[in-house]
């Protein structure tokens, strides 16, 4: 990079996806669900938003919900790791990397 180039080289693998989206996560050892807000995913992982801090390392499920073209709700659940938590004004932003990543 020159001298005056601001801009950062990015480690990310796999390209990332910006969405809005809602989710439910189910923490390892927690008996309910919680609801969450999808920011962004990619074939690695995802970044979410949440009202309670996760410690890095927990294991998680998250499932995304979306609509397919005829209407009908698909659910799809993937399997991860808490990567990093940050606290965002009133909630945390969370990185999950998936189980199957490597």
């Amino acid at each position: 990079m020159n001298k005056g180039d601001i801009r950062m080289k990015s480690r990310r693998k796999n390209r990332r996806l910006t969405i809005m989206g809602m989710g439910s996560l189910k923490v390892e050892g927690d008996r309910k669900t919680q609801e969450v807000y999808i920011a962004n995913t990619s074939k690695g992982g995802a970044g979410i938003y949440i009202h309670k801090p996760l410690k890095v390392g927990t294991g998680v499920h998250i499932t995304f919900t979306q609509r397919d073209l005829a209407g009908e709700r698909r659910f799809e659940e993937q399997p991860g790791t808490i990567a990093w938590c940050s606290r965002c004004g009133s909630v945390y932003a969370v990185g999950i990397k998936f189980a199957d990543n490597r």
